[in-house]
């Protein structure tokens, strides 16, 4: 199987929790979702409603360095680094890119 990322949003500061632009459509993690995920727990990602449409958590789950966020929205996997999400939280960058994890399926031809 061959793993890619591709650009599929960009990620920014919304009042006090964060936006996620994925394909035109709005995610957000809101204020105190946001610090459950600074203390290792999975958030909610909502829609402009507050519907939750998906999860998000820091990378890897165990570890004490992190590497990046981590979100499934609508069984797609979506990657920010850590160092861009740190940068954003700390408001020294106003975006960051986000990336979508696709896995690929090699094919082989049999002839």
């Amino acid at each position: 199987m061959d793993e890619t990322y591709s650009n599929a949003g960009i990620l920014k500061r919304a009042g006090k929790g964060l936006m996620m632009d994925i394909a035109g459509a709005e995610f957000f993690l809101i204020d105190e979702d946001l610090r459950a995920l600074m203390s290792n727990q999975m958030a909610d990602v909502v829609n402009q409603i507050g519907e939750s449409e998906g999860l998000a958590w820091l990378s890897p789950i165990v570890a004490l360095k992190k590497i990046d966020l981590t979100t499934v929205i609508h069984r797609h996997i979506y990657v920010v680094s850590y160092g861009g999400f740190g940068r954003v939280i700390n408001g020294r960058q106003r975006h960051t890119v986000i990336k979508e994890y696709r896995q690929n399926r090699l094919t082989t031809n049999k002839s």
